[in-house]
């Protein structure tokens, strides 16, 4: 069967690419034909894709924009990264075809208030609503030590959330993409425990 999966808050600046990178390449070492769709305006998935094409580190991925995707017939797995407006046709177009929904959350007061009315909407959808696509929610960001994630839990405690994974806020995500690279792409001891994250994740989408 064919895995679709969006990456989706109607937050900004949640890590929404980064996760879709990360995860499109995890997949992707399966030896799963994968295709990261960047539906962001931002297209930051294209510009990452970019740099990698240049140090061949593509073998079983794709990355192309939501207007080509009718040239791509052959995948197993593909993955959207969507843009933060609800209201846009095409988000519910990409939602009526997931079998999954990754949301990322953060911290911070404001992703709290923008994660609680994207619930209300998201809710509201008759796919959502029939339990046709799974909701995977994901602490992206995170700091263990940080007061503000007691804040966070008891917000997603509040809603009945429970997250399959909490993602650390590391700056190797970003050295790591700006070479067009993933944490999946190197074996370096430190990085270890940032992958160890993601195993939940995988394990729960079936490619790990």
């Amino acid at each position: 069967m064919k895995i679709k999966i969006g990456i989706l808050n109607s937050k900004g600046g949640c890590g929404k690419t980064t996760i879709a990178i990360n995860l499109s390449v995890a997949i992707s070492h399966q030896m799963i034909k994968t295709v990261l769709i960047d539906a962001d305006p931002n297209q930051g998935a294209l510009f990452w894709f970019k740099k990698r094409n240049k140090n061949h580190l593509s073998n079983y991925l794709k990355v192309t924009s939501l207007n080509k995707l009718k040239k791509i017939k052959n995948f197993e797995c593909l993955i959207y990264d969507c843009p933060a407006n609800m209201k846009d046709k095409k988000v519910k177009d990409i939602i009526s075809q997931c079998n999954y929904l990754i949301i990322p959350i953060q911290a911070s007061i404001f992703d709290q208030t923008a994660t609680n009315l994207f619930l209300e909407l998201i809710n509201k959808l008759s796919r959502i609503r029939k339990g046709k696509t799974d909701l995977v929610f994901v602490i992206n960001r995170y700091k263990k030590r940080a007061q503000i994630f007691k804040k966070l839990n008891t917000f997603l405690l509040s809603k009945k959330i429970k997250p399959l994974c909490k993602l650390s806020d590391r700056i190797a995500y970003q050295l790591l993409a700006s070479e067009g690279k993933s944490i999946f792409d190197v074996n370096h001891k430190p990085i270890y425990n940032l992958k160890n994250e993601w195993v939940p994740l995988l394990h729960f989408l079936k490619v790990k």
